[in-house]
């Protein structure tokens, strides 16, 4: 198609008509480039305790310099930040902070880290890109916390300045990917893979949704997989389930 540019940062592969937004909310086709609409513009900004990423047995008791900007690149019903994830960058109250900012705040309140987190840093990638970069000269760690869904290249591109990734594995279960995330799960085990093969060291999360993705069967399945491909020593959070978004009908997970 004349003048249609396809992204190829997420499995998604948007084709994008000219000064059409992709389905992410972040990326808009300008005259056949491909430009970032949240670069610099973080949404939300906070100094965390590396355990709420949730990170255990990376650099355990240490302050995590966190940043997130609009968008996402899967629509999970269940999202407890759906109110950032799931809005367009001009719908959101954003900051400047360009990446120098970013690595200067984290040395000034004395992190040792920045977690790309909150919301899907797959969608703010040359943002977090250019601060993992600057970052990494000045001694201070990368991690992020991503749902996984990106494509290979960028992915080992970025996994060269990562040190760690906590991923949502979100369900071991295609038709659970499809109907409630709006994605697919192989992408995601491949990129969970990657990250083994670029030595970024991985920790995983898995929100035990009731009716919906807490089958032991697929539970127990989803953790040979991890001990058969990533290894017997990934851990694994099983995150507590609460009703938000567009998941309110369901009970909280009473555990």
């Amino acid at each position: 198609m004349a003048g249609s540019v396809q992204c190829e940062l997420c499995p998604t592969e948007c084709v994008l008509e000219n000064y059409q937004v992709g389905g992410c909310r972040t990326r808009i086709n300008k005259d056949g480039v491909l430009f970032s609409l949240v670069y610099g513009k973080p949404c939300a900004v906070a100094v965390d305790p590396i355990e709420k990423k949730p990170f255990f047995h990376f650099l355990p008791g240490t302050s995590a310099f966190s940043i997130a900007t609009a968008g996402c690149v899967l629509g999970c019903k269940f999202c407890q930040n759906w109110q950032i994830s799931q809005a367009s960058p001009e719908d959101t109250d954003n900051r400047d902070l360009p990446p120098d900012d970013v690595v200067r705040q984290a040395l000034a309140h004395n992190c040792q880290s920045i977690t790309y987190t909150y919301t899907e840093p797959t969608v703010f990638y040359e943002y977090m890109y250019d601060t993992a970069l600057i970052a990494r000269r000045m001694g201070i760690r990368n991690t992020m916390h991503s749902c996984g869904y990106i494509n290979e290249k960028p992915l080992r591109t970025l996994a060269k300045l990562l040190d760690a990734a906590d991923i949502d594995l979100k369900a071991f279960s295609e038709d659970f990917y499809s109907r409630i995330c709006g994605g697919r799960l192989k992408p995601v085990l491949d990129s969970l893979v990657t990250l083994k093969e670029e030595k970024v060291w991985i920790e995983i999360t898995n929100l035990v949704i009731p009716t919906l993705n807490d089958d032991p069967v697929k539970i127990r399945e989803m953790c040979r997989w991890i001990v058969r491909n990533l290894g017997p020593d990934v851990p694994i959070h099983f995150s507590r389930f609460f009703p938000y978004y567009k998941l309110k009908d369901l009970p909280p997970r009473p555990w």
